[in-house]
C-alpha cells in the first residue's frame, strides 16, 4: 500500500506541473491523447477502484494501532532489585534568555533548582506494563501516593479497559501513560542526568531533591 501512496504522489505532482508550449519545430506524427488525461484517468481509475480508500483505511487503522500498542521502548529493562538514590534536580541554562525588549533575564550558564521554589503535584512511576506483577506494585502505590504511571512497554488501552473502575486520586479510572518516543526520560537524562533504563522506578519529590526508588 505504501507503493500506491507513492504511486499516486508522483502522479498528482505531474499532473500539476504546467505544460510548456515550446512552437512547432518540425513536423511531427501524431501522438496518443494528452498525457495529463491519461494520468487523471489512472488517478479516478484507482478512485473508482477503491485503492486509494483502501489505502488511506490501512493507514488510519496502522495509526490507531501504534497508539493503542505502542512499540517497547528500546534499552529498558526489567529490575526488581530495591534501591533509593537522592538527585538534586539541578539543570545549566545553555543560552541566554531574554524579554520582549531583548533584555537578558536569564544568562547562559545559570543554574536552576526548580524543586527550590516549586511543589510536585505528582511523583511518576515507570513500569513494564506487560509484567502483571509491576501493574500490581503501581496500582498498590497510587493508593498510598500521587503517582502517575507512565509506561515503557505495553498498552494504556488494554490497561485503562481493564482497571477502569479502580479509583485514582479522585478519578474513577487510572490514567495510564506510556513515554512516547522516550520523550520523558531523555529530558531527564538531558536536564538533570538521571538515566532510566531499568523498571519499576518511582521519582518522588523529597524537598529539593528527587528520590528515585528502584525495584520493590
Amino acid at each position: 500500500m505504501h507503493k500506491l501512496f507513492y504511486v499516486l504522489f508522483v502522479l498528482f505532482t505531474l499532473v500539476a506541473v504546467n505544460a510548456q508550449d515550446l512552437g512547432v519545430q518540425s513536423a511531427t506524427t501524431g501522438i496518443d491523447s494528452d498525457a495529463r488525461d491519461q494520468l487523471k484517468n489512472i488517478v479516478k481509475n484507482k478512485y473508482s477502484s477503491g485503492d486509494v480508500q483502501r489505502f488511506w483505511k490501512s493507514y488510519s487503522d496502522l495509526s490507531i494501532s501504534l497508539i493503542k500498542y505502542p512499540e517497547p521502548l528500546i534499552g529498558i529493562k526489567t529490575s526488581r532489585l530495591a534501591k533509593i538514590e537522592y538527585v538534586e534536580m539541578k539543570y545549566t541554562v545553555e543560552h541566554d534568555y531574554a524579554d520582549l525588549s531583548q533584555k537578558v533575564i536569564i544568562k547562559k550558564g545559570t543554574q536552576i533548582e526548580p524543586l527550590k521554589f516549586t511543589q510536585l503535584k505528582y511523583g511518576l512511576l515507570f513500569i513494564d506494563g506487560r509484567d502483571q506483577q509491576q501493574v500490581n506494585y503501581a496500582l498498590a502505590q497510587i493508593t498510598l501516593e500521587p503517582l502517575k504511571i507512565v509506561l515503557t512497554a505495553g498498552s494504556p488501552y488494554e490497561l485503562r479497559l481493564k482497571y477502569r473502575d479502580f479509583k485514582w486520586m479522585g478519578a474513577k479510572t487510572v490514567p495510564f501513560y506510556f513515554d512516547q518516543r522516550k520523550m520523558i526520560i531523555n529530558q531527564l537524562r538531558r536536564l538533570y542526568h538521571i538515566n532510566i533504563d531499568t523498571v519499576p522506578v518511582k521519582l518522588t519529590q523529597q524537598g529539593s531533591m528527587m528520590r528515585l526508588n528502584w525495584g520493590y
